[in-house]
């Protein structure tokens, strides 16, 4: 709950008195009695002045048929009329106009309260010292009426009372020796109070200005009696949002049924994550004119961890606009990492949620397991066989060229097995980089582009890929694989690809059934989450190659038929024993229903009984370090992860970049985050690993870390590399709003065109610190 206004401190407001049980008449009947008297007072007023004129006339007339007799000094009359006239005010009519002025204050007229205090303080001589002083500090003349209550403690007038409000007028006056002298006193008084019904009320305001606020809150909750309900409802919500009694807090607002309550029952449902309900209350508040610039941008924080971003980004530039600076000084936030993260249950239920909704860790199964292609044999053999047949003709020229390109396509060819052999041997950056020499040599390959496009995927460089298997497409029409990649990581990275889609279809009816057609089409649909279409190949039976069995698994699991991914996941391991990802397949598989607890035994026990390579963990594919990190978070294992890995790079001398973004992230998982910080700095710098994902992870590292200039470079470079890229964008908007750039921050949340988008990583908070110390520095 914010932080309340001054005017919004709880005081005594009226006297236990102040209403007589005779005066039990309703506000509206005071306030037309009111009326009423006014009119009676001017009334009578009058006629009591025509009956003194009446008077004088006569004397006059007296005077003058009697002038022969002794004169009479009548001087005492001019000093009699020269004197102010006062008029007696009595004391029921003192209450009532108080009563009048407090419902005018309670229900939101305090400019009509505070002037009807001013005239209840110009009757003072009819009125208790208390009485007068509630009047005077509701006017806000706290001086004065710190002087009051002063007064009416020496008269032993209501002395606990009056102390705690005394108390009161010395916190507005910033007097904080004089606050604590007087509230030490209302507590010397309270025992005298002990038979009164507003004892409790008393002790809790005691103990609430002393900052005692448990003992506040039980007096709250064993009152002696039910005064003042409004008041001890929202003391109780304060106190209970302070001690994060969220749920007991919004009970006490709700009790209170105050209208203006709307702002602070929204932030309440935001911390509970109730965001639905938060965003009806603020939305009313805005209605209602309640701080309707945070109310604004409390919605516009709301609507960005509710995943609509669009709507987010239109929020908060709206209020910036309208509040400029001062916007900075509501709400200031606080970027962190999401906690669930490193929890390992929640890493847990993360994790398992993803292997059926998590579109990224789906289509890198089914990159891992695709093929490599060779060369066209035929292919070279024609360009050969043309050369000789130019010869021949003595078209030398043309035989020159012909054999040229036979003789590069060659060199190319043996590159392309050279590359491929290193890929299967899980050197997955080494035959990238020998693919990107070889594009250079005979760019229009398509097999080459695919080849390429398939070592960027799986080192989860989705912006290269996608360009390259587009590429390869283009070169070959019939490279059907190419085009389907295309649709698969044109999702990941937000590309448009409806037209590239109909074509394939189109082209795809043209074909002959196979299982490859049935394969390219449920790929597809898999690509369009339809799984409803894709449950047509687990009725096929083509071969048992490692990318069929992984589509096995994967529609299977979607479709909650564990017995066929049971079956597809063993015969994967039976292909593929020591690699990492077929045995989490696997384990995903056959331990998805197990409850957490179970779920991460059984991991563990497999885990640590199975024989496995580690050639994928420490060169391989992206996937591979992914899923080995996040079972070791799961089963507690991280430290002893992170000292294998350390092992290994000791003894390694180059080609360490996968090495280091294993340990990197294992670090990072482990809250090792100085550590992963550096390692990550490293690869940037040093081993030159930028592509977007990376720099991405090493923002991740900074943020957590601490060094927040450094995720804002890092994130500025990622979202170069890849414009598309939601996690950096929404990543490099939150920072930029955590350094008071919230224009900056629009314009990355506004490119973010996916309704419901929610980062993995990135979350924030409210920075209490800074709240507080904005409100206690107004004017820094």
């Amino acid at each position: 709950m914010a932080a309340q206004d001054q005017d919004d401190d709880i005081i005594i407001i009226e006297d236990s008195d102040a209403i007589k049980d005779d005066a039990s008449a309703t506000i509206e009947n005071i306030l037309d009695d009111e009326d009423e008297k006014n009119k009676k007072i001017i009334l009578f007023g009058g006629i009591a002045i025509i009956v003194v004129l009446l008077i004088v006339i006569s004397l006059l007339l007296l005077m003058k048929s009697k002038q022969h007799k002794n004169p009479v000094d009548l001087t005492f009359l001019d000093e009699k009329l020269e004197q102010p006239t006062q008029v007696v005010v009595k004391p029921s009519k003192l209450e009532n106009m108080i009563a009048k002025a407090n419902y005018l204050y309670e229900t939101g007229s305090k400019d009509k309260a505070l002037t009807l205090f001013k005239k209840i303080a110009e009757y003072s001589q009819a009125i208790s010292l208390y009485n007068l002083g509630v009047a005077q500090l509701k006017d806000e003349q706290y001086k004065t009426a710190l002087q009051t209550f002063q007064r009416a403690i020496e008269n032993d007038e209501k002395r606990c009372v009056s102390a705690i409000n005394a108390a009161v007028c010395s916190l507005h006056l910033n007097d904080k020796e004089s606050f604590r002298y007087y509230i030490d006193l209302a507590y010397a008084y309270l025992p005298y109070e002990i038979n009164s019904p507003l004892y409790s009320y008393y002790h809790t305001l005691i103990n609430y200005y002393n900052k005692n606020y448990l003992g506040a809150l039980n007096t709250l909750k064993n009152p002696t009696s039910n005064v003042y309900p409004k008041l001890q409802n929202h003391l109780k919500a304060k106190i209970d949002a302070l001690y994060n009694n969220n749920y007991d807090a919004i009970d006490d607002l709700e009790k209170a049924d105050d209208d203006m309550d709307d702002f602070s029952l929204a932030l309440l449902y935001a911390r509970i994550g109730d965001f639905a309900l938060a965003r009806n209350h603020l939305e009313t508040a805005i209605t209602k004119n309640i701080h309707p610039i945070r109310s604004q941008l409390v919605l516009g924080l709301i609507e960005l961890k509710s995943g609509n971003v669009e709507k987010a980004a239109l929020d908060i530039k709206k209020v910036t606009d309208a509040a400029g600076d001062e916007i900075y000084r509501y709400y200031p936030i606080k970027v962190k990492l999401k906690e669930s993260l490193f929890n390992p249950r929640k890493a847990q239920k993360a994790y398992r949620d993803s292997l059926t909704k998590n579109k990224n860790i789906i289509f890198q199964k089914l990159f891992y397991f695709s093929p490599y292609k060779v060369f066209n044999a035929n292919q070279t053999i024609s360009y050969i066989r043309k050369g000789n047949a130019n010869i021949y003709i003595d078209n030398v020229k043309s035989a020159q060229q012909y054999l040229k390109k036979s003789s590069t396509s060659s060199d190319v060819n043996l590159g392309i097995t050279a590359a491929i052999k290193l890929a299967l041997a899980f050197k997955i950056r080494l035959a990238n980089e020998e693919l990107q020499r070889l594009v250079k040599i005979q760019p229009k390959h398509s097999i080459l582009q695919y080849n390429l496009a398939l070592t960027y995927a799986q080192m989860g460089n989705i912006q290269e890929a996608y360009k390259h298997f587009l590429l390869s497409y283009h070169l070959d029409a019939k490279n059907y694989l190419s085009g389907v990649y295309t649709v698969l990581t044109s999702k990941l990275i937000h590309k448009n690809t409806k037209k590239l889609k109909s074509i394939l279809k189109d082209s795809l009816s043209y074909e002959e059934d196979s299982d490859e057609k049935k394969m390219y089409l449920t790929l597809l649909a898999i690509a369009d989450n339809d799984y409803v279409t894709a449950i047509e190949w687990l009725d096929v039976k083509p071969r048992q190659t490692p990318l069929y069995l992984a589509m096995d698994i994967i529609i299977a699991t979607k479709l909650h038929k564990y017995d066929v991914a049971k079956q597809a996941s063993s015969k994967l391991v039976t292909l593929l024993p020591e690699d990492i990802v077929p045995n989490m397949m696997y384990v995903d598989s056959h331990f998805y229903n197990d409850h957490t607890s179970a779920y991460a035994k059984k991991l563990l026990k497999y885990i640590t009984n199975t024989q496995l390579h580690f050639k994928d963990l420490y060169y391989g594919p992206y996937l591979s370090r992914y899923l080995y990190v996040q079972a070791n978070l799961m089963t507690g294992r991280l430290y002893y992860l992170r000292e294998q890995l350390k092992r290994v790079l000791e003894t390694t001398d180059s080609y360490t970049q996968e090495i280091e973004s294993a340990l990197a992230l294992a670090s990072l998982y482990d809250k090792a985050f100085e550590e992963s910080y550096t390692l990550y700095n490293h690869l940037i710098d040093e081993l030159k690993v930028r592509d977007a994902y990376t720099l991405y992870m090493g923002a991740v590292a900074s943020t957590a870390a601490n060094h927040h200039e450094n995720a804002i470079a890092l994130l500025e470079l990622s979202k170069m590399k890849d414009g598309n890229f939601y996690e950096s964008r929404y990543a490099l908007a939150l920072l930029y709003m955590e350094i008071q750039n919230n224009k900056g921050a629009v314009i990355q949340l506004s490119r973010i065109e996916k309704d419901g988008f929610k980062s993995k990583f990135f979350d924030f908070n409210i920075d209490t610190q800074k709240l507080l110390f904005y409100k206690q520095h107004p004017n820094e």
